[in-house]
């Protein structure tokens, strides 16, 4: 009975740490010695109770068990697959309004435009187009594909605006970025200050041949930031601005949303996320639903014939001879 029991409980703690990778595919968990060790040694216990059947240790009950036990070790080996042989997950960082192709899916990924109000609320969209036509939309919870999963990945990202001192617009182009007239920054390199790793981006106004580089800040970095700030609720931005030729000229701090003059420049940066498409190796979806309905009606099957062979009933059976 014990044995059955622990059987059992490794068993369904086995398929929950695979299940997981559906569940919360955020996590590098899967790709570690720790996480393929841990679903070895259920597959090892398993096994034993398995053997241990085979040899009539724990009867009818015991063979019709074994349904489930043969459910689970479907799930732990999907889990292993997944696990060792898949690819390390991939993010693919799309300017808004831009396509990007993913030819190891067969399918190109559409990024929504974006602008100040969305970056801030964090909600645009990934619309995942295959070859077929058919249009898959992706959200914060996992979507599988084939045997990959799908899910957005919040990025810090700032929608800029730009004035001269007379009040007209000024265009923002990216020199450094393959989103060169992309008006929101998608801080793709981290640049470490201090005690802070931040992300950090750089643009620019041609027309004032002004250059910047904008370092983001959380509210939990700004809650440790030695200099004394109104808002430490929202995220900010420090400012870097120097000419053509790389001479410094100024530096400030922009709250989410604020205009702040530098250099000639006055600058408003409107501050939130942007999506990236993240790729992760996942359990094919057959693999998961065969194992789990083979473990849920081997365990079933198994209480039905324990129910069959209790005492109370093996009395009954007497009675009901005599």
């Amino acid at each position: 009975m014990n044995s059955r029991i622990a059987a059992l409980a490794v068993g369904a703690i086995a398929i929950g740490l695979v299940l997981a990778q559906d569940f919360a595919p955020r996590t590098p968990l899967y790709h570690t010695w720790q996480y393929a060790l841990a679903l070895a040694i259920a597959f090892a216990v398993l096994l034993a109770y398995a053997n241990g059947v085979r040899r009539g240790d724990d009867g009818v009950v015991g063979k019709r068990l074994l349904v489930a036990l043969a459910g689970a070790g479907v799930v732990i080996g999907a889990g292993l697959a997944a696990g060792l042989l898949g690819p390390d997950t991939a993010s693919v960082v799309g300017t808004p309004g831009t396509v990007a192709p993913i030819p190891a899916l067969g399918a190109a990924a559409f990024f929504a435009p974006a602008d100040a109000a969305a970056v801030a609320r964090g909600d645009a969209a990934v619309t995942l187009r295959r070859r077929d036509g058919a249009a898959l939309e992706v959200g914060a919870r996992g979507r599988p594909l084939g045997e990959s999963l799908l899910y957005l990945e919040p990025r810090p990202a700032a929608y800029l605006e730009a004035w001269d001192e007379r009040g007209a617009h000024l265009t923002i182009t990216q020199p450094t970025s393959a989103s060169f007239l992309s008006p929101v920054l998608l801080f793709r390199q981290q640049q470490r200050i201090g005690e802070f790793d931040v992300p950090y981006d750089t643009f620019a106004t041609p027309a004032l041949h002004r250059v910047f580089r904008a370092l983001y800040f959380t509210p939990r970095d700004l809650a440790a930031f030695p200099r004394a700030i109104d808002d430490k609720t929202h995220p900010a931005v420090i400012l870097y601005a120097a000419d053509d030729r790389g001479a410094q000229l100024g530096i400030t701090f922009a709250p989410s949303g604020k205009d702040v003059t530098i250099a000639g420049v006055r600058v408003r940066a409107t501050l939130g996320t942007y999506p990236a498409l993240a790729i992760a190796a996942a359990p094919p979806a057959w693999a998961l639903v065969a194992g789990v309905a083979l473990f849920v009606a081997g365990i079933g099957w198994s209480a039905a014939a324990s129910r069959r062979l209790s005492p109370r009933n093996r009395r009954r059976a007497v009675v009901h001879a005599d």
